[in-house]
């Protein structure tokens, strides 16, 4: 099983990306940047270098908003519109030329997106750019982390979001939702939906994503030990585990998402008025030495 934290890209925080880098707890990263940039190309040789595996995101390779609504769990009733860019496999292919030639390609594990269907993106160009992708790379992973709304929408969803079919989801080898409430039964039952809806594939690699941030600014530290431990017994119930992916180290300023969010760059009591939870971080990077050195 892998074990990851996501936002702690070299763009984002390069002391915390090096700390977790020659650390022993994390062993994959997500790449949210441009590729071409200089510092994904110095985070993809380092990760190389260090024998771990990234995942690049590729969302905006293929797709554009036309209009954009702050989609989160308020129960907003409206939707957000994504279609596909003009010339978008060029792009693709151009994108994976460079990552081809950077002598790091074996280090890629595969290609991300987040919340595809409830940021706009239909099941027809979902299934359309993930079997491009498949084409170019039958060797890459592909991993989608979905809202709830694209595989419980009795749980929760939004206007139009249509959820995931075994067709629009039939190129993904790795799979996870998120949600950051009180872990309770509801988990277990949103996995087997997830499950369900892209068809009860014993292939698919199913992750969970443990809250590991101070959600809306209200929770305390037990909210997240529980969270983070109730993902993990989850996991490893599965036949199949991907891993754990933390949400989330840096969170998004107030002016993109204001959710009142504090990461964990703000919980290790690093910066004055920072809160310390450091129970939560101890643990953390107990389960991912775990995780990791894992027989699964």
């Amino acid at each position: 099983m892998h074990f990851g934290i996501f936002h702690t890209a070299l763009n984002i925080y390069p002391d915390v990306f090096y700390e977790m880098l020659n650390g022993d707890f994390v062993d994959v990263f997500l790449s949210e940047g441009e590729v071409e940039d200089q510092a994904s190309v110095e985070m993809l040789k380092a990760i190389h270098e260090k024998g771990k595996k990234l995942y690049v995101s590729f969302f905006f390779w293929a797709y554009k908003h036309v209009y954009r609504e702050m989609m989160v769990d308020v129960g907003s009733e409206y939707s957000a519109r994504v279609v596909l860019r003009d010339g978008w496999q060029e792009t693709v292919d151009a994108k994976i030329a460079f990552l081809r030639a950077s002598g790091h390609w074996e280090a890629v594990e595969g290609f991300y997106i987040d919340e595809p269907l409830l940021n706009g993106i239909t099941l027809e160009d979902f299934r359309t750019v993930t079997a491009y992708l498949r084409e170019r790379c039958p060797d890459k992973r592909i991993f989608c982390c979905f809202s709830i709304a694209g595989v419980a929408p009795d749980v929760w969803t939004a206007n139009n979001v249509k959820p995931i079919t075994p067709e629009a989801g039939q190129y993904l080898t790795d799979v996870a939702f998120d949600m950051y409430h009180k872990f309770d039964e509801k988990y277990a039952y949103i996995t087997s939906e997830m499950k369900r809806r892209l068809g009860n594939r014993e292939d698919l690699r199913i992750w969970q994503v443990p809250c590991t941030m101070n959600y809306r600014g209200d929770k305390d530290e037990q909210h997240c030990l529980d969270h983070l431990n109730g993902c993990y017994e989850l996991l490893k119930k599965e036949k199949n585990p991907g891993g754990l992916m933390c949400f989330t180290f840096y969170t998004f300023p107030a002016e993109v998402e204001a959710l009142g969010n504090i990461g964990l760059d703000h919980l290790r009591g690093k910066n004055p008025g920072d809160a310390n939870w450091s129970r939560l971080y101890e643990r953390i990077k107990e389960i991912g030495r775990e995780c990791i050195h894992s027989e699964k």
